[in-house]
Order: C-alpha cells, then sequence, then structure tokens
C-alpha cells in the first residue's frame, strides 16, 4: 500500500502528540517539520526522522509532501491551513478548526476550491465508549432524549496562564476554558443529543482574573429536539477531575466518565463500569496526559481519505456545529442574553 507522506507545521506539546500519531499509524510516514525555533526544530524533526523547516512556504515546496497537519495555537490555523491547500496539500487540523465561525468557513471554502481533503481532529468520536454510545443513540436504544450534560471540570496551573503564553488570549485562543479545553466534550453533546437551537451562558474569570477570556463558564442549552442540557466548563478547579458526559432518555441513561462508558442502563439493560484502561482524553490536570491513540486513528482516516479518495471523518463542515455553540455561549455571556442559533454565520 502506499505511504501517505506528511509535514507538521507546530512542533510543541500537540505537535508531538501528532509526530508520535503519525509513527504509529499504518501507511503514514512524517517526513517534514516547521516551527519558529531553529534549534528546537531540528531537534524535534531528528526524533522522528524528519527535514527540519523555519520557513513554511519551504516546507509547502517539498512534492513529496501530501498532507499538512497543524498544530500551531488556534488562530493562526486558518490562513496557515489555506496555504496549505493553494500548495495542493491536504490538510488536518488539530482542534478546534478556528476562533471563529467566519474564519472556518473561509478555510473550509479554501479548501473545496483547491479540491483537497480538509479533517479537523476531535479524537474522542473514535473512542470505543464513544461509539458504541452513538451507536445505540442511532439505534433509538434511548428512546426520545430529554437530557444532555457535559461537565469539564479541569485545572491549569499558573504557569499555562503565564504572561506571554497564548492560552486565554482571544487573538489565538479564541477564548478560554470552553473553546481550548471543553470543545472535544462540547462536540461529543451536540454529535449525541442533535441540533441546539439556544444558548444562555455565563462566563468568568475567577482563579486567573489576569487572562483576556474564561477559566470558568456555564451555559444552559436547548436542542432543536426538545430536549435540555448543560455545560460546565473550566480550568479553574483543582486538582481537575476527568471530562463526564451525561445522556438521558425516555428509555435510560448513560454516563461517560472520561474515556469509560461509566454506566448504561436501558430498559431492563443495566450495566457497570466499562473500562477501556486506557485514558486517551485525560488532560483534566496535566495537558500533556493524553494518549497519541485517538489521533493515531485520525491518521489513519486521512490516509483513507487520501488513498480512497473519500472524505475525513470529521470534515470542515463536520467540525462546524460545535463551534457555533461556542461561538453562541460566548455571545450570550458578553450580551446576557438567550442566543438562538439560527443568528450564527451560516457556512
Amino acid at each position: 500500500m502506499k505511504t501517505v507522506r506528511f509535514g507538521l507545521i507546530g512542533p510543541g506539546l500537540i505537535g508531538k502528540v501528532h509526530a508520535e500519531a503519525i509513527a504509529a499509524a499504518s501507511g503514514a510516514q512524517l517526513i517534514a517539520v516547521c516551527g519558529r525555533d531553529s534549534q528546537k526544530t531540528s531537534q524535534f524533526a531528528a526524533r522522528f526522522g524528519a527535514q527540519p523547516f523555519t520557513d513554511f512556504q519551504e516546507l509547502l515546496a517539498n512534492d513529496e509532501i501530501e498532507v499538512v497537519t497543524i498544530c500551531t495555537p488556534s488562530g493562526s490555523h486558518g490562513e496557515l491551513g489555506k496555504m496549505a491547500a493553494r500548495a495542493g496539500k491536504h490538510v488536518l487540523v488539530e482542534k478546534p478548526i478556528e476562533i471563529t465561525l467566519d474564519r472556518a468557513d473561509a478555510l473550509t471554502r479554501e479548501c473545496e476550491l483547491a479540491n483537497v481533503k480538509l479533517g479537523v481532529i476531535f479524537q474522542s468520536r473514535l473512542l470505543p465508549a464513544v461509539q458504541r454510545l452513538k451507536r445505540e443513540i442511532d439505534e433509538g436504544s434511548f428512546g426520545r432524549l430529554f437530557l444532555g450534560d457535559a461537565y469539564i471540570k479541569w485545572f491549569r496551573t499558573p504557569e499555562y496562564y503565564a504572561p506571554g503564553s497564548w492560552h486565554g488570549s482571544r487573538l489565538l485562543d479564541g477564548g478560554g476554558a470552553l473553546i481550548n479545553q471543553a470543545i472535544h466534550t462540547v462536540d461529543l453533546l451536540r454529535w449525541m443529543m442533535g441540533p441546539v437551537e439556544s444558548v444562555f451562558a455565563y462566563q468568568s474569570a475567577l482563579r486567573y482574573p489576569h487572562i483576556e477570556s474564561e477559566d470558568t463558564l456555564v451555559a444552559v442549552l436547548r436542542f432543536e429536539n426538545g430536549a435540555l442540557g448543560v455545560i460546565e466548563a473550566t480550568t479553574s478547579v483543582a486538582p481537575g477531575f476527568r471530562r463526564r458526559l451525561e445522556i438521558s432518555g425516555e428509555k435510560g441513561t448513560a454516563i461517560l466518565d472520561g474515556d469509560d462508558l461509566a454506566f448504561l442502563s436501558l430498559e431492563g439493560r443495566e450495566e457497570g463500569t466499562d473500562v477501556t484502561g486506557e485514558q486517551t482524553t485525560d488532560g483534566s490536570s496535566d495537558p500533556a496526559a493524553i494518549s497519541n491513540r485517538g489521533h493515531m486513528l485520525h491518521i489513519e482516516d486521512m490516509v483513507r481519505a487520501v488513498r480512497d479518495g473519500g472524505e475525513p471523518f470529521i470534515t470542515g463542515h463536520e467540525a462546524r456545529p460545535s463551534l457555533e455553540i461556542i461561538e453562541a455561549a460566548y455571545l450570550s455571556a458578553r450580551d446576557g442574553r438567550q442566543v438562538m442559533l439560527r443568528e450564527m454565520p451560516v457556512g
């Protein structure tokens, strides 16, 4: 089978996860890495047997590269992704796709115009417990859905939000705990429960008042199917706890605790803890404490899309709804009112 060759920009914390995932994935090879710091980039590239670059345009000029994976701060994803698309490279973007809907839509359009694939990393969707829960919902096992709640009570140290960090900045992070840490679980909530009709949110910087955005946000949701929901997103709760997703319907309830299906009760079918043995998304107190397994599955999915001509599992269009909910929540918190999702820009 043909090996699909990757270039990577952003050899930082999440770049390391991507590089390890490419190394572990079947049919993928990392051949180029781009970063601003020449020494650090060279060391990173050497570790993975890749060629180092400090100029992104020079990396894009390498005809062997088929996919560019973007691991830079969130607010730079769109421009870098468009550059890659114009160079004829397929694009794989770490979450979020971008920090605003307009910029996300611009990236999606650019990739479509260039006839290249656009994939977005939401590794939680690929986990076995999540896949099973989604399958049960789609098969009607829950009946009519009543309630969907997402709790992301995480912790970040003062160093994470230190002066000069892009974390918590409006320019590069686009917000705080909601868009950076909670977006994976918000994505799952919407994927399970369906489209959101309205949002009302409050936000504050409670532990870290010096940051531009929030370290704590709460929101209530009404879904289009009539169900209600809650989001609690924070990096202010010490010591940090595994994310939790709770889904309830007329026929039962399920609780996803971290990556484990901790509880499932469906019309007499009650199960205890279904432990996966691997917490791939547990960055509850340490952003480096995640496995590369979910990313590896995304890499292999991108390899399949490039080889077979299909679409990635999560396209730019599929990554949009979670960002739409987040942007609506920020608008609600800013204006102090309920925001209808129909008010948001249409892609």
